[in-house]
């Protein structure tokens, strides 16, 4: 029982000192670390930071903090400072806790995430499945836009000078014009859009679901679209690769062709 006992008092003094060496050993690895100069100070967030973010309001929530790492598990260009992030903005997701790469923030502008091209306008319209091309569009495809109008009257006359001053008096009687479908915007480039969802039973899309889409439209287009938009039908047809849509004569009634007319 003697020599029992003595096994087990050996056995309790080599782990402790086998634990007292490893804690001296791993303090002096820290120390030898931090007096040789091996760790680095970065910069990292305490949250997830989306893409686009602007990191001037997140600088003033502190949600960014200091951290030591070794020199060998640098991130090459790494945030080291504070200020490094005044007015920059993110290009790409930031995980909590992550080094933060330069390469990874932007200091000009705020990116154009849609592609919007300059002096144009992102406008989005929601239609009906098929007048939306029933998931066959899909973001940067081309498109043509057509316009239906149906129960339209138009005065007998009617000049372009009383449809730019509608505060002038017109006189001339109203004339029903048939119904007619005009190509609206010949060719117009997609920004976004969210197609109908696929069954996962039948691999077949709901067509009973809306489509939303986003154009890259001149202002006059975009403004043409809102009222077709809310006084008629629209729809989209997709166009070939690299090419631009027409405007055939025969499917429209040109306005000026309208209004010089003398209906009646």
């Amino acid at each position: 029982m003697r020599s029992r006992g003595l096994v087990v008092a050996i056995a309790v003094v080599l782990a402790v000192a086998a634990a007292a060496a490893v804690i001296l050993y791993t303090q002096g690895v820290k120390e030898d670390a931090e007096q040789g100069g091996s760790l680095q100070t970065v910069i990292v967030s305490s949250q997830e930071i989306r893409a686009n973010e602007p990191l001037n309001p997140l600088v003033a929530q502190d949600i960014f903090k200091q951290i030591r790492v070794p020199q060998d598990a640098l991130v090459s260009g790494a945030v080291t400072d504070i200020r490094q992030l005044e007015d920059a903005t993110t290009t790409s997701t930031i995980l909590a806790n992550e080094q933060i790469p330069i390469s990874r923030l932007s200091s000009g502008p705020r990116p154009n995430e849609l592609g919007i091209t300059e002096g144009h306008i992102a406008l989005a319209v929601e239609l009906d499945a098929p007048q939306g091309g029933t998931g066959n569009v899909q973001p940067g495809d081309s498109i043509s836009v057509f316009a239906t109008y149906q129960n339209v009257q138009a005065l007998a006359g009617l000049t372009r000078q009383s449809i730019d001053n509608p505060n002038a008096a017109n006189t001339g009687r109203k004339v029903d014009l048939p119904d007619f479908t005009v190509t609206l915007i010949p060719t117009v480039k997609v920004l976004r859009i969210q197609n109908p969802e696929v069954d996962t039973e039948t691999g077949q899309q709901n067509d009973s679901d809306r489509i939303r889409i986003t154009l890259d439209l001149l202002p006059q287009d975009a403004q043409n679209l809102v009222f077709a938009q809310e006084n008629g039908l629209v729809w989209l047809g997709l166009l070939p690769p690299d090419e631009d849509g027409t405007q055939p004569d025969a499917s429209t009634v040109p306005l000026d062709l309208l209004i010089g007319a003398r209906l009646g």
